[in-house]
């Protein structure tokens, strides 16, 4: 399994210098981001605890934790807004700062300053000036959906809105790394939806994207490589797949019309109970008979599957695997 376990604000980089390729002079590339061993505290508070982190450039990485893990004061080290107490962080090679002053950086933040009193247009225009190239801004207004809103004051938009406004500045310098902090915080569904389309056609373009988000399933459906935190450490980092097969657990769930609440379906339930204890790994599974069905939750349930199915009146069978969503709470709770 791809996976270890240890044990133990600015919206958009701003640009002073000429962009230019991160790449080596011998051509290889670096990673995008590199943390060594880096540790933070806030008094008594030790926010983060010896990570060490390396992103390939290409990938797409989901940061997970619980509020207050750690996962913004990383995010926040990496981007050179705090300094560590100890230990390295680099982008593409480079301290955080010189990353971001040569435009190879766009960042998303929940929340932050926007000039509420320009229009959305306005608000692209001022924060192109601070780079030596970006994309069109009509282009980048188009990508964000904000085509509508152009003429808008930035302080009359929704929440989710404004987040699009945020991500539109973190696009307009054509970065090579996205670094995206709750992005879809206000958004409806429709919304996020429409964002992480766009976001795989970043992903298909060859940026490397690194986000947090309270939205488990967005990690589930987009990310490569998830990695959760805890009190300040890396507990899991894996190939999201990996991290779901953490937990084996599988839920089956039939109906039974046979078993409702009558003395010969009391009679068949029994009959039915008895013969999926004497199953292999039936000391395993969790067995639950609401009205009219059963629910077996294991790691291994084909042969309860087969078992149930040839049961008179059986049907509506279905099979589900963990979430990361399942995976995450076992981990973190």
């Amino acid at each position: 399994m791809d996976i270890t376990t240890p044990t133990a604000h600015s919206h958009v980089a701003h640009s002073e210098a000429t962009r230019t390729s991160p790449a080596t002079s011998t051509g290889s590339s670096l990673l995008a981001i590199r943390v060594a061993d880096v540790h933070k505290r806030f008094g008594a508070t030790h926010a983060v605890d010896g990570i060490s982190l390396d992103v390939p450039q290409g990938q797409i990485l989901a940061l997970l934790g619980q509020n207050g893990a750690g996962k913004t004061t990383l995010i926040d080290l990496v981007l050179g807004l705090q300094h560590p107490d100890s230990g390295t962080t680099e982008i593409f090679g480079m301290p955080p700062r010189d990353a971001i002053r040569r435009s190879l950086v766009g960042v998303v933040h929940q929340s932050g300053a926007l000039l509420p009193d320009y229009t959305v247009a306005q608000t692209l225009t001022l924060f192109g000036g601070t780079h030596a190239h970006h994309l069109p801004i009509d282009r980048v207004l188009a990508q964000t959906d904000l085509s509508d809103l152009a003429r808008r004051k930035v302080g009359k938009l929704s929440g989710g809105e404004q987040q699009r406004v945020r991500l539109a500045l973190a696009l307009l310098p054509d970065p090579l790394l996205l670094i995206l902090d709750e992005p879809t915080a206000g958004m409806d569904t429709l919304a996020r939806r429409h964002f992480w389309e766009l976001m795989r056609a970043q992903a298909e373009a060859g940026r490397s994207i690194v986000f947090a988000t309270h939205y488990l399933a967005e990690a589930q459906d987009f990310a490569e490589r998830t990695v959760i935190v805890k009190a300040g450490r890396v507990i899991t980092d894996g190939t999201t797949d990996a991290v779901r097969r953490i937990d084996l657990t599988r839920t089956l769930t039939i109906a039974l019309d046979g078993t409702r609440s009558t003395n010969e379906g009391q009679a068949a339930r029994v009959t039915l109970e008895t013969a999926l204890s004497a199953l292999p790994g039936s000391e395993e599974w969790l067995i639950e008979w609401p009205p009219g069905q059963v629910t077996i939750q294991g790691p291994d349930l084909d042969e309860a599957a087969r078992l149930v199915l040839a049961y008179p009146g059986a049907h509506g069978l279905e099979i589900t695997t963990s979430s990361l969503e399942d995976v995450f709470t076992a981990l973190t709770a």
